[in-house]
């Protein structure tokens, strides 16, 4: 069967009689209406407060660790040090949980996990509001990991619940809102966290927020509906190394799902080098404060969102690699025009002059054309990873579902290691950090090239039973 076959005429949604919308505005009016189904919002509204509050947490303690803590204990020094660590900590669990919790997911109903996650969260955040409290950076740090092994547990629930709510047309647009929510969540978290934590009292507004925020996705898991396991419950392997071999191993025989989860590794190693590089480019190459950095993070979250948003009405509800290629190719072409708009950038700016504000940032005509690239990529970016997410979804055995879910966790943080570790080499070697942008956006050609030949192959995307 090929992609076409699978395609809008079995994908159609039922149209009120008499209805003159184009087809993309009623795409839209019944993927938001989704929102409203018993079906999907519990797990919506899970998935964006955990998000949200996981990003609030480490960001608070960053932005906490770097303008407050940081003085008082003496760490200035190893000031760089610690926020990688930070950022490790949150990552590594990733991959080191998600086979076993992908494990134990496909054994157990997934919506009684996602409850015991959700329980375990509001403990994490009660614990951190006596570490925000007491100001301990090694507990804070402790709790930084454990969050992050939380947010790896829920995530093969997250993912392999969907085809269980929803119908097989109704996937791509459930996809679009989820990552929507995770990308919205994920820059919200990230301001509030940042500007709240700093303020008068601002340890207790983050304490109190954290915990109320995790009781609310507590209290949404109840209305989740449930998901018992298929199939044979799965031996669990408490080893961690040997668990992800075997998991990348077991995945691999089925090709089809397993290749999805490859495609990602590109958009993983370009977008974790642009995410890396916004900082020191805002300061050094745009002259801006933390505010244009902040900026550039929405701007980039926004057109994810926007581009996630756009896959169900451009695809109708079709399970195909149809956008995957276009989004490839989008991504290259925003990351090499933002060569010469950086080139183009500062004017009339002194080496010494005062950083810019967010107001004075926008305020310059050369700053659009940056932005627009930001928006251009993360557009397209979304058009990208959202059919993959449905593909590997829908053409994975129903049984082992959570498991290809954490398959694509471990790629994902494999993805991201690498990407540091390539940035790295190539700045070692005197690359500027637009060039290596410019490397990275110019690999999208030979992804969009590979990606396009698998769809015209025609790859068998029907749903496996597992």
């Amino acid at each position: 069967m090929t992609t076409g076959e699978t395609g809008p005429a079995a994908a159609a949604l039922p149209e009120a009689a008499g209805e003159a919308a184009p087809a993309s505005v009623r795409q839209l009016h019944g993927q938001f209406a989704l929102l409203r189904s018993r079906r999907f919002w519990p797990l919506f509204s899970v998935q964006f407060l955990g998000v949200f509050n996981d990003h609030v947490f480490k960001f608070a303690f960053v932005s906490l660790l770097t303008w407050k803590l940081a003085s008082e204990k003496g760490l200035e020094g190893s000031l760089d040090f610690l926020n990688q660590l930070a950022a490790g900590l949150f990552i590594l669990p990733f991959a080191l949980c998600a086979p076993t919790a992908g494990m134990i997911s496909d054994g157990m109903d997934k919506a009684v996990m996602m409850r015991w996650v959700k329980a375990a969260e509001i403990v994490l955040m009660a614990l951190a509001a006596l570490a925000f409290h007491a100001g301990s950076v090694t507990f804070l740090f402790v709790l930084l990991f454990l969050m992050g092994a939380q947010s790896a547990f829920f995530s093969p629930i997250k993912y392999a619940v969907l085809p269980h709510y929803l119908e097989r047309h109704e996937l791509v647009a459930g996809n679009g809102l989820v990552a929507s929510a995770t990308f919205i969540g994920i820059i919200l978290g990230q301001i509030a966290g940042m500007k709240l934590v700093l303020t008068d009292a601002g340890v207790t507004i983050v304490s109190v927020a954290v915990i109320a925020v995790a009781v609310a996705g507590f209290l949404a898991s109840l209305r989740a509906l449930p998901v018992p396991p298929r199939g044979e419950k799965p031996k669990v392997d408490w080893i961690l190394p040997r668990a992800m071999v075997r998991l990348l191993r077991d995945c691999a025989c089925e090709r089809e799902p397993f290749f999805a989860i490859l495609c990602f590794t590109w958009f993983w190693l370009a977008g974790a080098a642009v995410l890396s590089f916004i900082p020191p480019m805002t300061k050094e190459t745009l002259h801006g404060t933390e505010d244009v950095a902040l900026i550039l993070l929405v701007m980039f979250t926004l057109g994810i969102a926007l581009g996630a948003l756009m896959c169900n009405s451009v695809l109708r509800g079709a399970i195909s690699y149809a956008t995957v290629p276009v989004g490839a190719l989008g991504m290259m072409t925003g990351l090499l025009l933002l060569y010469p708009a950086l080139g183009m950038y500062g004017a009339g700016i002194a080496a010494d002059a005062p950083l810019l504000s967010g107001l004075e940032f926008l305020a310059r005509a050369d700053a659009w054309p940056v932005l627009g690239c930001f928006l251009l990529m993360s557009s397209f970016a979304g058009l990208y990873v959202v059919p993959l997410s449905v593909i590997y979804q829908a053409s994975s055995p129903e049984a082992e579902r959570g498991r290809f879910v954490a398959a694509s966790n471990v790629v994902d943080s494999l993805s991201m290691v690498t990407s540091a570790l390539l940035a790295m080499a190539l700045l070692s070697l005197g690359l500027a950090r637009e060039t290596i942008l410019v490397i990275f956006g110019l690999s999208g050609l030979a992804t969009a090239w590979i990606i396009w030949r698998h769809h015209r192959a025609g790859p068998d995307l029907r749903p496996h039973p597992g």
